[in-house]
Order: C-alpha cells, then structure tokens, then sequence
C-alpha cells in the first residue's frame, strides 16, 4: 500500500556491503599556547603511525612577542 501512496513501483532489495580494507586514516592534530610571562608559543603536533607504533611529531611553532619592533 505504501508503494501505491509514495509512487515506487520497486521494492528495496537486501545488499550485502563490503567494508574498505585499507580504510582512510584521519589525521589527528593537537594545538597548544604556552605563556611565558610577555612571550606566548603555539604549537601544532600530528600523531603519526610507524607501523605497530605511533608518536607525536611537531608540524610547527610559533612564538608571539609582546610589544616593540620585528626583527
């Protein structure tokens, strides 16, 4: 009946669906800030996976002066 109402003349058929075996690994990323009294430091780290191990490796920092000219 429902088919008649909504218009579909087919009915939804079982399928069986495979999982991906080298599946796409997202990329886990972590942001600090660090004061140090008129200095401040960002840093961005990656987990990066060697293997059976994995570690944080650092993408990049900066430091943020307060005050005065840049060099």
């Amino acid at each position: 009946m429902l088919g008649v109402i909504s218009g579909f003349r087919s009915v939804a058929a079982m399928e069986i669906v495979w999982r991906n075996p080298n599946a796409v690994r997202r990329h886990r990323r972590r942001h600090s800030f660090e004061r140090a009294g008129e200095r401040a430091r960002y840093i961005l780290q990656e987990f990066v996976e060697d293997g059976q191990t994995g570690y944080w490796t650092t993408l990049c920092g900066l430091e943020v002066v307060l005050g005065g000219r840049t060099a």
